[in-house]
Order: structure tokens, then C-alpha cells, then sequence
């Protein structure tokens, strides 16, 4: 069955080759300061050759594999660039185009520089990255890291304000993806060499994350990015560890100017408990990294820790999404509720189930951005739910595995308060969203998001093989979405049309308890109910007027008599048309 995308979705192209991304979460969308909006994804580019859609009996179905780019100017208007590849480069050894698996960043000066492990230069398979000739141009100068064994794949570039530029690249563990090997960056101080034979553009791969900080050697899933000073940081978790930040002062982390900083300080000692209650919660394998001008931002997933004699195992029961800041310490975002994923433990349980999916939690891919003007701090992820599963997907253990998650995209929003509830920006029960990523500035009050949509109603990868081990080809679309976020309070440009005034007012706002919700004398004479929703839509409270009253009070508690949490929401008449209500904070 055809599905469609999200409300408000555009899609840029299509892939028959759907994994976008084996875990770091690297920058694929960049709002410029010009306001032109930058998207960057994996391709198969089958219409480049090998046919489409790819022939998966044949030695290599993916050929022409790699990274494409597109732009959305000032007026709205999107072109699709194609693949980001340099033919400029000299062919040293053999050519070979399969490759892809990188990132995006945006110079001062608009130019785009894109990441990717490929061997363009038919060498050897190792990551680095392309910049763009101009801001409008469709060539790029390949810029080329040196060949060493093992090669660092899954390349992200951040582009530093002096003008420098840093690729850090990982050694992934073949058929596990769960933890890299390795790390490590390549530093370019300015551009402008041309590569020829063996004569790499790019600095010597230096190691800056010691073994010793994780707890079997081996970093999960790291992300890159640069701040408005020049510093570059590295976000980095452990499975089942701590999670670290480790900056460089200048881009190079060269000696003396690196820093680590231990974002949480968790110990196997405190897991004591074998059982669903277990308080313990340590990091999953997906962590992100943003600036706010020049303060860090690090979101990460986390699973539930459980103890069995001596061993202890992680349970995708009640996961959660964590945020750090220095300003603001360690705290919980969001943290799935009873009754809304709960069976996506019963695998882990020893029992038939669905699964969220290849390498994903109930809750997971965070990241993070930030408003356009720096005030509001935006945490986005992925979720799922027990209502929304596949069916039809396997993973390859029929009998076991009885379904794959419907991914959504959520967002919270922070405006100095608690991050208020998550928002579902994709909002489609049949429709599976995956590998998105969220632009570190997005202005106007909306979240600006690149993501892969299902073209049917069958969730999952199909190359990895959430549906099983031979999943044939599944058409994927590659998708952009502006969303606006109900919770955000930045000011947007005025609507200068005339509006009907509106029917409801709310003081104080912000409110505490006992919220006075007036009915202006615009409203129907006849209106008798008004409800209280909150930012995902859902009721709150229903308020009946008294005969011949213009005023309810809401004592902030919710239909149930609970005490409803802090956060944004939304009063409004029952009946009436769209535009009637009025929105406002509850505060603790």
C-alpha cells in the first residue's frame, strides 16, 4: 500500500538503498545564515548505472553508491544537486564509485562541505570530504585524508570559523553495530592544494579518545560538531558506560588542546536489581553534539541496566532521552510512560515480540538544535509504540520477532523551563520515518528536519535486514520537513492580514494552579464547553460553563484529578472552527 510523507513534507528523491546511516548521527541538514537550507543523504544512484531498481543477485547490486546534495534557496525553491563527487581528482589506481555514509556542514561564506567514505580516487575506502566552488556551483574540490589500515569510515566534517576544517572518522565492529573500534580526526587548516597522487590535502588521522576512558575499550556511536570560538567537540558514549565530551581548542586536537569532560558518572555497582523495577539507566549507543554559539549542547538514549548474579543485561523498558549542558547539569527529556512501548521488552524478556528496529530503541537517534535566535533549545528523536508495529517484518527469527516499529519523529522544546512534551512532527501511524537529522539552527518556531520515509506500509531496513535475510528491494523516499513546533514562543513575522479576533483569554499567563479561562464576548452565544489540550493534541481537561457565565476555571489538573505537568498548552471552544483558542504556560 502506498503511504504518503508528513504533512508538509518535501520530498527531494529516492533510494533503493536505504540505510542512511549505521548509528552516528552526523549533520545532514544545515540552515545557512542566508537562509538557504542545506540537505545532504546516501544514495544509491541507480540511474548512474547497475539499473534501477538494483539488481541484488548481481556482485555489486550498489555501484554507483554515494552521497547526494540538494539546496532550498531564499524563494523556496528546492534543486536536487545530484551526487557529490570531484572528477577533477586524478584516477591513481582503479576507480570505484560505491561508497557514501557521510555528513554535511556550511562555511561563513555559504560554500557546502560534504563528507564521505568512498574510493573516488580508486585507492583505498577512507573518509574524507568535498567543498563546494561556490555557494552555487555543482563542482567540488575533493580534499583527501591519508591511506592507513584499518581505514576510518562513516566520515563527519565540521567546518571551523578560521576557515579550517576537521573529518573524524570511525573503525566500525563488521556485523555488530553496536560500538566502533576506534576514532579519529584529520585536520585541515585551509583549502585550496590540489591532490595528486598520494599526496594527501589532509592531516595525519591523530587518536584523541583513549581506550582506557571506556569500559571494554571501545567507543559507541561518536558526533561531531563546531562552535562559533573555534573549538571542535566530539560527543562520544559507551554502551552500557558514560558519556563524554572531548573539545579541541582549535580544530586539530593536536596535543594541548584537547579536553574531556565525563558527562555522567555512572558505575556498574549501583545495578542491583534483575527485574523491570530497576532504577538504573546507562547509555545506548547514539549520542549528538551542538553549539549554541559557543556552549555544547550533548543528547543520548539510554536503556533500562539490570543485574543477574554477575552479569548485567540492558532492556529496552521504559527508555529515556538525556540532555547535558553546562549550565544546566544532566537531565531527562523524555522517558516512555507505561503502557505505550512496553512490548518492545518482551524479546529481551524471552518472549515473542516486535522490535523498534535495526539498532534503535523505543527512543532513540536524538539530537539537538537550537532556535534561530539561540533562546529555545530543541530536542528531537525517534519514537515508537506498542499501536504502530509492521507486522510483516522479522529481522530473519519468525516466531520471535513479531513485528518492526513505525517510526515517528518527536521533538521537545526548552525555553528555560522543563523541556515540554514531546510534539510528533511526522504524526504517521503507517508510514516509517527513519534516519533523520535536525538542523543545529532553526528560526522562525519550526524544526527543520531531513528524513527517510517508507514508500509502503512496510517498516524497517531492508539492506540491513529488519525484514529478514533476504529482503529484497524496498523503495525508500529522502524527505524535508519544516515543522512548526507548537511549544516554541520565538517570535516569527507578523501576519499582516486581518484576523478575527479571538473568542478566549487566559490570565495569568504564565499560570500556576487555578488558571482563570475567560470567554470574550466574540465567542457563540450558545458555546457551553471549553478544553484544555496540550502541545501533542491530547485533551487535558473539559471545562463546562455555568448558565449565563463567560469565565471556567481550570485548577490544572487533568481529567483524572492528576496534577498535569508544567509545559505549554492550549485552551479552546468546543465546536468552534480552527483559530479560536489561545495558547499558555503552566508553570510548577
Amino acid at each position: 500500500m502506498n503511504v504518503g510523507l508528513p504533512a508538509g513534507a518535501v520530498q527531494l528523491d529516492s533510494t533503493w538503498y536505504d540505510l542512511q546511516d549505521m548509528g552516528s548521527l552526523g549533520r545532514h541538514i544545515e540552515v545557512g545564515a542566508d537562509g538557504r537550507v542545506h540537505v545532504t543523504w546516501q544514495d544509491d544512484f541507480c540511474e548512474l548505472g547497475g539499473g534501477c531498481p538494483p539488481n541484488l543477485a548481481a556482485p555489486q547490486p550498489h555501484p554507483n553508491r554515494g552521497m547526494g546534495y540538494a539546496v532550498r534557496d531564499a524563494n523556496g525553491i528546492w534543486t536536487n544537486r545530484g551526487k557529490v563527487t570531484d572528477p577533477r581528482l586524478p584516477v591513481c589506481c582503479i576507480r570505484d564509485l560505491a561508497g557514501g555514509f557521510g555528513s554535511l556542514a556550511v562555511r561563513s561564506d555559504g560554500r557546502v562541505a560534504i563528507a564521505q567514505h568512498l574510493n573516488e580516487d580508486g585507492c583505498d575506502l577512507r573518509g574524507y570530504f568535498h567543498l563546494q566552488d561556490s555557494p552555487t556551483s555543482s563542482l567540488y574540490r575533493g580534499y583527501l585524508t591519508p591511506i592507513v589500515s584499518p581505514s576510518y569510515l562513516f566520515p563527519q566534517v565540521a567546518a571551523n570559523p578560521n576557515g579550517s576544517f576537521t573529518v573524524l572518522g570511525e573503525v566500525p565492529r563488521g556485523g555488530m553495530y553496536d560500538e566502533t573500534t576506534e576514532l579519529r580526526v584529520s585536520y585541515l587548516a585551509a583549502p585550496g592544494t590540489v591532490y595528486s597522487c598520494f599526496n594527501w590535502q589532509m592531516g595525519a588521522w591523530t587518536s584523541f579518545a583513549p581506550a582506557t576512558l571506556f569500559r571494554d575499550g571501545r567507543p559507541a556511536f561518536p558526533s561531531l560538531a563546531a562552535s562559533a570560538n573555534g573549538r571542535v567537540g566530539v560527543a562520544v558514549g559507551d554502551l552500557g558506560g558514560n558519556v563524554y565530551l572531548i573539545e579541541s581548542s582549535n580544530g586539530s586536537f593536536a596535543a594541548g588542546t584537547v579536553t574531556i569532560r565525563n558527562l555522567t558518572s555512572y558505575s556498574d555497582a549501583s545495578i542491583v536489581k534483575g527485574d523491570s523495577t530497576s532504577l538504573e539507566y546507562r547509555p545506548y549507543v547514539h549520542c549528538h553534539v551542538a553549539y549554541n554559539d559557543t556552549t555544547p549542547n550533548v543528547v543520548w538514549s539510554e536503556w533500562q541496566a539490570r543485574r543477574s548474579g554477575s552479569t548485567i543485561t540492558y532492556n529496552d523498558w521504559r527508555s529515556r532521552i538525556r540532555r547535558w549542558s553546562p549550565t544546566r547539569g544532566t537531565e531527562t527529556v523524555y522517558q516512555v510512560p507505561a503502557g505505550l512501548a512496553d512490548h518492545y521488552d518482551d524479546v529481551d524478556n524471552g518472549l515473542a515480540g516486535p522490535l523498534p528496529g535495526f539498532n534503535t530503541l523505543s527512543v532513540d537517534w536524538p539530537q539537538v538544535g537550537f532556535s534561530g535566535d539561540g533562546s529555545e533549545t530543541y530536542v528531537a528523536f525517534l519514537r515508537f509504540t506498542d499501536a504502530q508495529v509492521d507486522h510483516t517484518a522479522d529481522m530473519g527469527l519468525p516466531g520471535i520477532v513479531t513485528g518492526i516499529g513505525f517510526g515517528d519523529i518527536v521533538c521537545s522544546v526548552e525555553h528555560g523551563g522543563p523541556f515540554v512534551a514531546p510534539q510528533n512532527l511526522t504524526n504517521t501511524p503507517t508510514t516509517d520515518e527513519r534516519f533523520f537529522s535536525l538542523s543545529p539552527r532553526n528560526p522562525g518556531g519550526r524544526a527543520y528536519l531531513m528524513f527517510q520515509a517508507s514508500a509502503t506500509d512496510q517498516a524497517g531496513c531492508a539492506i540491513i535486514g529488519d525484514r529478514g535475510t533476504s529482503p529484497g528491494n524496498l523503495l525508500r523516499r529522502i524527505a524535508c520537513l519544516s515543522a512548526p513546533l507548537a511549544a516554541s514562543l520565538v517570535d516569527v513575522a507578523p501576519d499582516l492580514s486581518p484576523t478575527p479576533a479571538r473568542p478566549l483569554r487566559v490570565s495569568p499567563n504564565p499560570a500556576s494552579a487555578r488558571t482563570h479561562v475567560k470567554l470574550e464576548s466574540t465567542a457563540s452565544p450558545r458555546t457551553r464547553l471549553l478544553e484544555v489540550v496540550d502541545v501533542t493534541g491530547r485533551r487535558v481537561a473539559l471545562l463546562a460553563l455555568a448558565a449565563g457565565a463567560t469565565t471556567a476555571e481550570w485548577a490544572g489538573r487533568d481529567e483524572q484529578g492528576r496534577a498535569a505537568p508544567a509545559g505549554v498548552y492550549f485552551a479552546r471552544v468546543v465546536g468552534e472552527a480552527d483559530g479560536t483558542g489561545t495558547r499558555f504556560i503552566l508553570m510548577n
